[in-house]
């Protein structure tokens, strides 16, 4: 994550680099003649390793970035658990003096599934952007390597900062991963800045849904029009809004937070007030503007609390998933209204454990 996806405003990586065989590995299967993405299987077995990833060596001398000089690789598709010093360990063992720039999702404090690598000079970038497509060393995963456009990791610590706008992406097939999401909106919005898609954290498989981030609001309307419908993979894409990623109290521009949303820890870790498990509310312009709870219907028994917060985690911050015993239902409270809203509109009949849920509003605890 994330996240993950490509970094920050004026940092996205250029064009895919063509492997032998398209984009990934080679033989992938080629996306029908309708499709705007090349696929790539993005389920491969999650690498075992027998201890923790190495420490890195020291980082090398900060390289220098300056007119068409360019020094500073993107690298996607990281594993969860990879950070700056095994990403660095890594060059440093193919004889490469590094500095790394990790970007992080703002929640979870993990990789958002790339990073930016800055090499000595021009020359070691070049042969380094070669390995795209090979095996990382320590892992079954391969290079996927390209330039980042923009200045060098300075330049991008600058553009953390900045305002975000998302947009959710639905309907994504099996096939199509963060690298192929990414090269199709980046290929038509100069300001897209990152794309994660969901997976489930025990098969590593997706979930058919992600999101798709821009720091130019502009950007963000056009894709919510232009790419409705449009094929990524072998499916048609299902677009809407979604909340920014870096929305915190006041929100980003464009984006305000909505009025009265309950704060963390509303209920602790003990139970919810009276009331909370009431029956579901319709959604309509007449619910309670401050209700951020969205009921679960349809759970099978064996769904875990952490399972169910892992399916709705990306519309939005969570502050309370509970499950109550044996009634085959559940409740998901986020800190904003939007990302509720969002979640029941987006996941209304979604698969969860062997059953499709049903979703609508939650008893607000200004109702108990």
């Amino acid at each position: 994550m994330s996240f993950p996806a490509f970094g920050e405003a004026g940092a996205q990586p250029a064009q895919p680099v063509q492997e032998q065989g398209g984009l990934g590995a080679p033989g992938v299967q080629q996306p029908t003649p309708a499709a705007m993405g090349q696929p790539m299987d993005p389920t491969q077995p999650q690498p075992q390793f027998g201890a923790a990833p190495p420490s890195g060596p020291p980082a090398g001398p900060g390289p220098q970035q300056g007119g068409d000089q360019k020094t500073t690789l993107w690298m996607g598709e990281l594993e969860p658990w990879i950070d700056e010093n095994f990403v660095r360990s890594v060059w440093f063992g193919m004889g490469y003096q590094v500095n790394v720039k990790m970007i992080r999702d703002k929640f979870s404090g993990s990789n958002a599934g790339y990073c930016f690598v800055d090499f000595e000079s021009p020359d070691a970038a070049t042969r380094a952007l070669q390995l795209n497509g090979q095996i990382i060393p320590n892992s079954n995963r391969q290079f996927k390597l390209n330039w980042a456009t923009g200045g060098g990791l300075a330049d991008r610590s600058r553009d953390d900062r900045g305002p975000e706008f998302s947009i959710f992406v639905g309907d994504l097939g099996p096939e199509v991963n963060e690298y192929v999401l990414m090269s199709l909106f980046q290929g038509k919005f100069p300001s897209c800045k990152s794309a994660k898609i969901m997976s489930d954290p025990i098969s590593g498989m997706s979930r058919g849904y992600g999101f798709v981030r821009f720091s130019d609001e502009s950007d963000q309307q056009k894709a919510l029009h232009e790419m409705q419908g449009v094929y990524c993979g072998n499916r048609p894409m299902r677009i809407s809004t979604a909340t920014p990623k870096n929305k915190s109290g006041g929100g980003a521009p464009g984006m305000g937070a909505m009025p009265g949303a309950p704060g963390i820890g509303m209920y602790g870790m003990g139970a919810p007030p009276m009331g909370y498990y009431g029956a579901p509310q319709p959604m309509n312009q007449f619910t309670d503007p401050n209700n951020t709870t969205v009921f679960v219907g349809g759970l099978s028994g064996y769904v875990t609390e952490d399972e169910l917060r892992s399916f709705f985690q990306g519309f939005g911050e969570i502050t309370y998933v509970k499950i109550p015993p044996g009634k085959g239902c559940g409740f998901v409270q986020f800190v904003h209204r939007h990302a509720a809203e969002m979640a029941i509109n987006q996941m209304q009949g979604y698969p969860i454990g062997n059953s499709r849920v049903r979703l609508s509003w939650g008893r607000s605890q200004n109702n108990s």
